[in-house]
């Protein structure tokens, strides 16, 4: 199979990467708003906060595990950069197993899982039930949804962006389709939302396979799996290196979102409510912005694999200009349709009529935190995970307490400028990295690709 050309980097290239994950990814969070909608709407001020802490545990109990996606997408960029085929196939198989691994490991440990995470936020005894109820279903789903990261991440490093749009799409209108009848029509609310998770993720699991079993016999019709290497212990061990330092970057990230989510929890019912509301804010920008981290993953990837240090620069740069633009744009609609889009959300008078109060500290989101995810993106493509572990351990260690200052003194406004402060610190320190990543490009001549 012959790679694109590592320095073809051109503004239609990226748009061409960028756009379908863009659409893609703005489809995660609406499944996340729908079911804030729907229990906001048929629920109590419990009820919608059990989602919002329930979201959260899994933000940690599944998100902290998406290095699946992020592992697999920068090294089968790589490998395509390389012209390696039989490397890409072996790590999607390689991946697939480490995940079912963690699934069914999470799935034996639920209990304790939950208890601690309950006693984690503190919330009153009725959210807590909500809670348990949303989380006692939907963790049946955990292998399900990191199968699907690995999916996503491996079309993600062939830019086969188009075909991951599909399959999120997939996921995300069975998801809806399932919540609404579930959750609303059949009357089931929180349960039915839960059980809705669960369904879709199988469904999107299950159409993202046969994309694959498609993509594989264009690739190389006659590889099978090849157990013993992809199973190999010094290969394994390789990946979960990898792994391990994107894990621990992930799950001190994600920590420190369920640390707001707390500090939200401690300021009352009301407070948690209207934060878990502006969060939709924050995840439907998150999510349609690594669009343009991960066209940032496949190009400097690429270009890693094929030993060119400019190509690496300017994906790394263009895809940076291009969501920076994409920011702006996305900051300034949410602050002029801030009024109907919580409207949309809650029926609720009360956390309507805060959530106008914190709304700019939202709308400002996508401005201030798309260089943390941009520079992911590249640091992800570079696979230089022992970078991002570093720079999150730093991060993370000015955040905590930082953020416990700005809570106690400022109220649910310092909350919010926690948040904000955390994204800049993430980009801050990744940037001071950087140099060294670029400098670390070998021509290909002194980088062997793997025959793994």
């Amino acid at each position: 199979m012959t790679p694109p050309l590592a320095h073809a980097i051109t503004g239609p290239r990226i748009l061409a990467i960028a756009l379908p994950v863009v659409l893609s990814n703005a489809t995660v969070p609406l499944q996340g708003a729908v079911d804030t909608a729907i229990i906001g709407n048929v629920g109590s001020q419990a009820a919608l906060g059990g989602v919002g802490i329930g979201a959260s545990i899994f933000s940690i109990a599944f998100m902290a595990f998406n290095f699946l996606q992020m592992g697999c997408s920068g090294l089968t960029a790589q490998a395509l950069g390389a012209g390696d085929t039989r490397r890409m196939l072996n790590t999607l198989a390689r991946t697939l197993v480490i995940g079912l691994t963690i699934a069914l490991a999470l799935i034996a440990l639920q209990s304790p899982i939950l208890a601690l995470s309950l006693r984690f936020f503190g919330s009153a005894a009725e959210t807590q039930a909500a809670t348990a109820l949303y989380f006692s279903i939907r963790i049946w789903g955990a292998p399900f949804e990191l199968a699907n990261y690995a999916l996503l991440g491996w079309f993600t490093g062939q830019e086969m962006t188009r075909k991951l749009f599909q399959h999120q799409l997939v996921t995300t209108l069975s998801n809806i389709t399932l919540s609404l009848i579930l959750g609303m029509w059949l009357g089931w609310g929180l349960a039915g939302v839960a059980a809705a998770t669960v369904a879709s993720s199988g469904i999107g699991l299950t159409y993202g396979l046969w994309l694959a079993r498609v993509q594989r016999r264009r690739l190389d019709a006659a590889w099978r799996p090849d157990w013993p290497r992809i199973l190999r212990r010094d290969e394994l061990l390789k990946v979960m290196a990898l792994n391990r330092d994107i894990f621990i970057r992930t799950l001190l990230l994600t920590l420190s979102l369920a640390w707001i989510t707390r500090l939200g929890a401690q300021e009352g019912a009301l407070v948690l409510a209207v934060n878990v509301v502006l969060w939709q804010f924050f995840t439907v920008s998150a999510y349609g912005l690594d669009g343009f981290a991960m066209a940032a993953e496949t190009l400097v990837g690429q270009a890693k694999g094929a030993g060119d240090r400019a190509a690496f620069r300017r994906g790394a740069i263009m895809t940076s200009l291009w969501a920076g633009a994409l920011a702006l744009v996305i900051s300034v609609l949410f602050y002029l349709c801030r009024a109907p889009l919580i409207g949309l959300l809650t029926d609720l008078p009360e956390v309507r009529a805060a959530a106008m109060i914190y709304v700019p500290w939202a709308a400002l989101m996508p401005v201030v935190g798309f260089a943390a995810y941009q520079l992911d993106g590249i640091f992800v493509g570079a696979t230089a995970s022992g970078a991002m572990r570093n720079a999150m351990i730093l991060s993370a260690g000015v955040f905590f307490p930082l953020s416990v200052w700005l809570a106690g003194a400022f109220g649910t406004h310092g909350i919010w400028a926690a948040v904000h402060a955390m994204f800049v610190l993430r980009a801050g320190t990744l940037l001071l990295a950087y140099p060294s990543i670029e400098s670390g490009i070998l021509p290909a001549q002194q980088g062997a690709p793997s025959n793994s």
